[in-house]
């Protein structure tokens, strides 16, 4: 099976897909209609399923352009982490990883108070997986890879989109540094 998101290829927010290999079976999510082959009742998000389907569209077109561009900002944010902020530790491999996605640990932070700081200066960041979002417990990947409780609790993610640039990585470290030094 494979699900996602569609906001994270620029289509419309609240619409998705799934993929499901012939033969498994799933429970109803919705009882009532038949649609979706009888997988879930209700009316099908047509205008967003269009969205959708043009972003995918799009993004093949680009693909290799994009994730060369994504990974070249997500290479220039780690190499300015690494070199300004002291006790950093890039989470997974700095290669085999997704071209727009960074997360680093920060020692003796808590990542939900660095959020804050960076809310303030308008930057979106997290400090946990998407799907674990408000739960205040270190993330269980983080810790399955051999991180403490107090460095998967200093995580703090970025994602990266085609319409930043260096001047908002620049930004986003020097916002970083000047958290962490006020919450040190």
């Amino acid at each position: 099976m494979l699900s996602l998101s569609g906001h994270k290829l620029y289509a419309p927010k609240g619409i998705g897909a799934i993929y499901i290999k012939n033969g498994i079976e799933i429970e109803k999510l919705i009882d009532g209609g038949h649609q979706e082959r009888n997988k879930r009742a209700g009316t099908e998000n047509v205008p967003g399923i269009v969205g959708l389907g043009k972003a995918c569209e799009i993004a093949k077109k680009g693909l290799k352009e994009s994730m060369e561009y994504l990974q070249d900002l997500r290479e220039y944010y780690i190499d300015l982490i690494e070199k300004k902020i002291p006790e950093a530790v890039l989470n997974g491999s700095r290669k085999l990883r997704v071209p727009s996605n960074a997360n680093f640990s920060f020692k003796g932070i808590d990542a939900q108070s660095l959020l804050l700081k960076l809310d303030a200066k308008g930057i979106c960041a997290s400090s946990g997986s998407a799907c674990s979002a408000g739960d205040s417990a270190p993330s269980h990947v983080l810790k399955a890879i051999g991180l403490s409780d107090e460095m998967a609790k200093g995580a703090l993610r970025i994602s990266f989109g085609e319409e930043n640039t260096k001047e908002d990585v620049d930004y986003l470290v020097e916002s970083i540094e000047e958290g962490i030094r006020e919450l040190r």
